[in-house]
């Protein structure tokens, strides 16, 4: 065989291996192409949406078990607002204490953030069958956990509210406004969540006409002017 004959022969073979390297280039880079679009169309809605159902579980077990640990039985109306009467025995002034009130808020929103990281330390769970984004296959499967890193801020508001009970008669009700914003980034997504919470701290029927003048503590919230909602502005 010459060496002409030879030459050619090493170029039949070369020419294969060639192409068979550029169909398996080909094949992978198309497979990272459905892989990214299986894990942002498919996997991350059902992450999102399997995080957020359990985050919000922690959120609100967070403020109930603040409010369960902060707000005791023996709460008076009487530790928060200060009904001011002159000599004839009429209402001139209704005012907030400050100081228990923001008390009370500091240590609520402490524990708010002290039960929420608690709780979402643990892992999330999900099925394997999930990713599959077949609703019948939903539950099945071996569990699969991954950890999540939320973060976020505690909100603890006190909302005035009066309502009308009759002549001369008023009930003024003091609430608890609890919020919480959370923030968990995933995979291609950022999740943030709300959760609020409100529960009646104490209350009192007041008698006796309610004066138009009320006192408006600047160490509180714009919540917690005590205007009855008719000479509000």
């Amino acid at each position: 065989m010459t060496s002409k004959n030879t030459k050619n022969c090493f170029k039949l073979i070369k020419i294969p291996k060639f192409q068979l390297k550029h169909k398996f280039f080909a094949f992978f880079l198309i497979l990272l192409i459905l892989l990214f679009l299986y894990l942002r169309f498919l996997v991350t809605p059902i992450l999102y949406d399997n995080t957020k159902s359990q985050i919000s579980s922690y959120a609100t077990k967070a403020i109930d078990l603040a409010i369960a640990e902060s707000i005791s039985n023996n709460i008076n109306y009487d530790d928060f607002i200060n009904i001011v009467k002159d000599k004839n025995d009429d209402i001139t002034l209704i005012e907030a204490n400050s100081v228990r009130i923001n008390s009370l808020s500091r240590i609520v929103t402490k524990n708010v953030m002290n039960n929420f990281l608690n709780l979402s330390s643990r892992p999330v769970t999900i099925s394997l069958g999930s990713f599959f984004g077949i609703s019948i296959f939903a539950g099945m499967g071996p569990d699969v956990q991954y950890e999540v890193s939320p973060y976020g801020e505690v909100f603890c508001d006190f909302v005035s509210n009066f309502v009308s009970a009759g002549i001369n008669q008023t009930y003024h009700k003091l609430y608890l406004d609890i919020s919480i914003k959370i923030n968990i980034v995933l995979p291609f997504k950022t999740l943030r969540l709300n959760s609020n919470s409100q529960v009646l701290l104490c209350e009192t029927l007041i008698v006796g006409k309610i004066p138009e003048v009320y006192l408006n503590s600047n160490n509180l919230t714009d919540m917690l002017n005590l205007v009855p909602e008719k000479f509000s502005s």
